[in-house]
């Protein structure tokens, strides 16, 4: 299993850095294992092309080479479409005044040598203060039907792909700290700073209630190297001290600079065994409890079990208390009582 991690660092440090990786020899059921857990982490797209600079001694037969570089071309094709996709939803929302402000996926791949390659699924967007009127566009001039059982944005699906429409930035139900937050972002809103606070409280609650990827780890990376010159990184070392998230960045540049050669900009002290911890759980999701069923009260046994296996999370990237936690998600929970029993 070390063998794997080691070598699934490698060839992501490899495609971000596009320099030839240096991996060890493995047979062909070790090479579909490492290509499985590229796709469970939304990176197998990224690195198709590093596995195929291997040498040929090293490099996986043609058996699971092609199938890799199928998945690239597969997701670089989503990709250009989901952008198209885009284009056509903001040039719509434009005609009416309104402004889209697009979070997460499109924005987070122009970090990326070929942004084609960033895997996303939805696409997240922010219509600022007219999110209603945006939602009334769509549904007049899209023909989408809304939904609006999420507490914190409406969905729709448009030419085969689904929108999330925001009502805030953030989820300003949980954790209750994202209210102060969110205050934070609005300030920030034009300021390249914004970027960087948006990622990482994104990441924070990610981690806290399921799990990251390598994707996101390479988001963080690319996001602050990017970005080094322009933003104020006094004001993100702040803010990650006063939401508590101190240790959960810490840990995540520790990782970004041993495993994908890449230093931050910020120096924040590192506590032993946090960022081995988390690597484990980025590349296999051991707390995430991924086999769940997706309703009956079978489903509500599995989240309390959830809710346990994660407070080591919640410590490292929340400074609510853990009863003001508890209540917080059982009134997101009374406010949506589907999601108690349903996948959502």
């Amino acid at each position: 299993m070390i063998g794997e991690m080691d070598t699934a660092f490698e060839l992501l440090r490899a495609a971000l850095t596009r320099e030839v990786p240096t991996v060890g020899a493995m047979d062909a059921s070790q090479w579909w294992s490492l290509f499985r857990l590229m796709q469970k982490n939304h990176v197998a797209a990224l690195t198709a092309d590093a596995a195929g600079m291997l040498p040929e001694e090293t490099r996986p037969s043609r058996d699971v080479l092609m199938p890799w570089l199928a998945e690239k071309e597969k997701i670089a094709s989503r990709s250009r479409y989901q952008r198209d996709v885009l284009r056509d939803i903001a040039t719509r929302m434009k005609s009416h005044g309104i402004k889209t402000l697009v979070l997460k996926g499109v924005v987070l791949s122009e970090y990326y040598p070929t942004p084609e390659l960033r895997e996303f699924g939805d696409l997240d967007l922010y219509f600022y203060d007219k999110h209603d009127e945006a939602d009334e566009v769509a549904r007049r001039e899209m023909g989408v039907g809304i939904s609006n059982d999420r507490n914190h944005h409406t969905k729709y699906d448009y030419r085969g792909v689904t929108v999330e429409s925001h009502y805030h930035l953030l989820n300003d139900k949980y954790p209750p700290s994202n209210r102060q937050y969110e205050t934070l972002l609005q300030e920030q809103l034009g300021h390249p700073t914004f970027a960087i606070l948006f990622l990482l409280r994104h990441m924070a609650v990610h981690f806290a209630s399921g799990r990251l990827t390598l994707r996101d780890l390479a988001d963080w990376a690319l996001a602050c190297q990017a970005m080094r010159e322009k933003v104020d990184w006094s004001c993100v070392e702040s803010t990650t001290k006063r939401f508590g998230m101190t240790r959960f960045v810490s840990a995540m540049n520790s990782i970004a600079e041993r495993r994908l050669g890449f230093h931050g900009p910020l120096t924040l002290e590192t506590i032993a065994g946090d960022g081995e911890r988390i690597e484990r759980d980025i590349l296999y999701g051991d707390t995430d409890l991924a086999d769940h069923p997706d309703e009956n009260l079978g489903r509500l046994g599995w989240k309390l079990k959830r809710w346990h296996a994660m407070a080591w999370k919640r410590e490292m990237v929340f400074n609510d208390s853990s009863l003001r936690l508890l209540i917080a998600s059982l009134g997101a929970h009374a406010a949506s009582p589907r999601s108690v029993i349903h996948k959502m």
